[in-house]
C-alpha cells in the first residue's frame, strides 16, 4: 500500500503573499522546484491532496469562484509538469468561526478519507509550513514534514517536534524518494 500525502498550499506549493491572500490566478506563483517535486511525489504516494485554509473567502476579500480559478491554474500547471493532485480541499472560514475544517481541525482530512477510502492516516504525511499544519497531522497520527519559511511563527516552530524539517517541497521529495525506496 502506498502512503498518502497531504500538502498545505501557501508557502509549500506556491509563494505566500505575506499579510494578504493569493486572490487571482495571476497572483499564484509556484515555489522554486515545486513542480519538479510534485512530479517526483506523484510516483511515490497513492493519494496526494491539498488541504488549505483560505480565510480570504470568509473575509470577503475574494470569492469562491476566485479561489476555484486559482486552483484550476495550479492543477493545470501540475498536470502539465507531470505531477498529480487528486483533490484540493479548502476551508473558506475566518479563524474566529470555530469551524470543523480549518486546520488544525481535521475536517478536510476526514472529507478526503470519505472521498478516498484507501487513505490511512497512519500511513500518511502532512507537509506544511505552520504549527497548525503540524498539529493537524499529529492529531491524525500522520508523519510531519515542516517546510521552513514562515518567519512570523519562527520561534514557536523552532521548538516543535516534527518528523522532518526541509527548506522546500523539492528537498522533501528527495528525502521521500530515498526513504520510501528503502521501505519497499
Amino acid at each position: 500500500m502506498q502512503p498518502s500525502l497531504f500538502l498545505d498550499r501557501d508557502g509549500v506549493i506556491n509563494r505566500r503573499t505575506v499579510g494578504d491572500y493569493v486572490r487571482r490566478p495571476a497572483d499564484f506563483e509556484f515555489e522554486s522546484g515545486a513542480l519538479e517535486a510534485l512530479r517526483v511525489l506523484a510516483g511515490l504516494f497513492g493519494r496526494i491532496v491539498v488541504v488549505t485554509n483560505q480565510a480570504g473567502v470568509g473575509k470577503g476579500l475574494m470569492s469562491g469562484a476566485d479561489l476555484a480559478a486559482v486552483h484550476r491554474k495550479m492543477l493545470h500547471e501540475v498536470r502539465r509538469a507531470g505531477g498529480r493532485m487528486d483533490r484540493v480541499y479548502h476551508c473558506p472560514h475566518r479563524p474566529d468561526t470555530g469551524c470543523y475544517c480549518r486546520k488544525p481541525a481535521t475536517g478536510m482530512a476526514l472529507q478526503a478519507r470519505a472521498d478516498f477510502p484507501d487513505i490511512r492516516f497512519e500511513h500518511a504525511w502532512i507537509v506544511g509550513d505552520s504549527g497548525s499544519d503540524m498539529q493537524f497531522g499529529l492529531t491524525l497520527g500522520m508523519k510531519t514534514a515542516l517546510i521552513a519559511g514562515k518567519s512570523e511563527e519562527a520561534q514557536a516552530l523552532a521548538g516543535l517536534v516534527v518528523d522532518g524539517r526541509f527548506e522546500s517541497l523539492l528537498e522533501f521529495a528527495g528525502y521521500a524518494a530515498k526513504r520510501l525506496v528503502q521501505h519497499l
